[in-house]
């Protein structure tokens, strides 16, 4: 056994390139650090990315150097992950990466060889999360091969040795975008249009300029002459390469989207511009696939379908405007003028957009008159006063169960409070578990004051503020105070919605027989949805 650790001792011992000594260890500590990775299984985790496979970062070079350190300090390689062309994606978009950190939450191996830190993440934050994760919550180590930085990541030196080598791998991958976007910036002020290519194009192997490519072109070509008859859509068009059998440079159908930023795409007759960039500002060096005349014919023309005339505000002289509803599919109903004498009339939404409603168009005056006749005989007195407050007061003593129940849903906020706090309960939950309390608390709670008083007030003064009040704004204002919904079918109010505030009165008064008109009613709607479709 003495034999066995003093080889493993000269194996971990054996100087890197740089002179200094893998993983850190001194003699005088080998014998109490050599258990941590003696007879350990491990996994080897290889990133590599197309421009650094000339700084030594192949995957070739990575997986020799980490196997050769497996092999010298007893670790066995169990499982390998190698994430191919993947320079600038996050870990979230690496699959062998995620695949990796799967695994490791099953227990599969105890330690994770990198060739280099920043094989493992070029962003600090993102590589001392995964780290923090693997280190401490699954007790894994992760080591790199080519940089002495310690066995245990705690102790100050390799704590700061770890964190310098993660700094400059983050500088660089900061310091190469930015070089990267400069380089590109500039070839595209010479003419050069660079990065993917729109379709249509190819890149020239010689001259490394964008050259219409043979079957493309032509269809570019006649996806905009098509546009200029102003015939076509950008659906039609889609469908139209999709039935050439022409697909993206992804490799999918065409769809409108893809073909609005063809459409508007500068690069096409000649200029060096972005994906949905218009501008013509760089001439560029290629060969444009569209006459420029041509272009700016489509431009004009998508400007101006683009113009959308802002909606004029509702008019007011629709008294029961975003008040009344179709009985029939509960669709809003909406003020239109019809007819050479311009005659007010409401129609419903669900039939104008066509979703399968029959509800004929009706005429705005009578069905108001009908609403404010209505409410001109319903006049409040004492009997149906005292009515309304022994309702209310007999409803309470209902919902009410004392403050037992109070005091326990109180207790029950505060330990959802904590356990949100403290991480047990996630955000959505915990909204969900208190907003459920807070109703049950709301209906134990005493009786609102329903502003019987002023509710009585505007009930009694209706009559004659109606008949003094000739203007529809404050007609429409007066009954947007007193409902919330009313709901017509065939010319006829058939119910309506009170609010809050006159909901007790109107109650009270169906429940005790009192109807002055017999197709209107007091019972609660169900909720309806507000776009209604038709069965299939």
């Amino acid at each position: 056994m003495q034999d066995q650790h003093t080889a493993i001792a000269s194996a971990i011992l054996t100087p890197s390139p740089t002179g200094l000594q893998i993983g850190g260890y001194v003699a005088g500590d080998i014998a109490t650090q050599l258990e941590a990775i003696v007879a350990k299984r491990g996994a080897a985790y290889i990133r590599e990315s197309s421009e650094e496979q000339g700084e030594g970062f192949s995957p070739g070079a990575q997986r020799k150097k980490i196997y050769d350190w497996a092999q010298e300090n007893g670790i066995e390689i169990i499982g390998e992950y190698c994430d191919l062309h993947s320079a600038w994606r996050k870990s979230e978009a690496r699959p062998e990466f995620q695949r990796l950190m799967s695994d490791a939450a099953k227990g599969m191996f105890d330690v994770v060889l990198v060739f280099h830190t920043s094989r493992f993440a070029r962003n600090q934050s993102e590589s001392r999360r995964y780290k923090q994760l693997l280190r401490e919550r699954l007790n894994i180590q992760v080591i790199s091969v080519s940089q002495p930085l310690g066995d245990d990541p705690s102790e100050p030196s390799s704590f700061l040795a770890e964190s310098i080598n993660e700094m400059f791998d983050e500088y660089y991958s900061v310091s190469l975008s930015f070089w990267t976007r400069s380089g590109l910036a500039e070839k595209a002020r010479q003419g050069h249009l660079v990065g993917l290519l729109p379709w249509g194009y190819v890149r020239d192997e010689k001259t490394k300029l964008a050259v219409p490519h043979p079957w493309r072109a032509p269809l570019v070509l006649q996806m905009f002459e098509r546009y200029d008859t102003g015939q076509e859509s950008d659906r039609a068009l889609a469908a139209w390469l999709n039935a050439k059998g022409a697909r993206t440079a992804r490799d999918r159908d065409f769809c409108a989207d893809t073909v609005r930023d063809m459409l508007r795409n500068a690069a096409y007759c000649g200029y060096v511009s972005g994906q949905r960039d218009t501008a013509k500002t760089i001439k560029g060096l290629h060969e444009p696939i569209v006459p420029e005349d041509l272009f700016d014919r489509v431009q004009e023309r998508r400007a101006y379908k683009a113009k959308v005339k802002q909606p004029s505000p509702p008019s007011d002289e629709y008294l029961l405007s975003k008040l009344l509803r179709c009985e029939r599919c509960g669709a809003r109903m909406h003020g239109n003028r019809g007819s050479r004498a311009a005659v007010r009339r409401y129609l419903c939404s669900g039939r104008r957009h066509g979703h399968g409603c029959e509800q004929p168009i009706t005429k705005a005056a009578p069905l108001e008159s009908q609403l404010a006749d209505w409410l001109r005989a319903f006049q409040p007195d004492e009997h149906l006063r005292a009515i309304v407050l022994d309702t209310i007061t007999r409803q309470a003593n209902q919902e009410g169960t004392g403050p037992d129940r109070r005091a326990e849903l109180a207790e029950q906020l505060r330990r959802f409070q904590d356990l949100f706090v403290l991480g047990d309960l996630t955000k959505a939950q915990y909204v969900m578990r208190r907003q459920a309390v807070q109703d049950e608390l709301e209906r134990l709670a005493p009786p609102a004051d329903p502003q019987l008083s002023e509710a009585e007030r505007v009930l009694t003064d209706f009559s004659s503020f109606w008949e003094r009040e000739h203007a529809p704004a404050e007609r429409h204002r007066l009954l947007a105070t007193l409902f919330e919904q009313v709901w017509q079918d065939d010319g006829r109010v058939v119910a309506i919605k009170p609010q809050p505030a006159f909901a007790a009165y109107f109650q009270a008064y169906c429940q005790h027989g009192g109807r002055p008109m017999d197709t209107l009613g007091c019972q609660e709607r169900e909720r309806r949805d507000s776009n209604p479709r038709p069965l299939p």
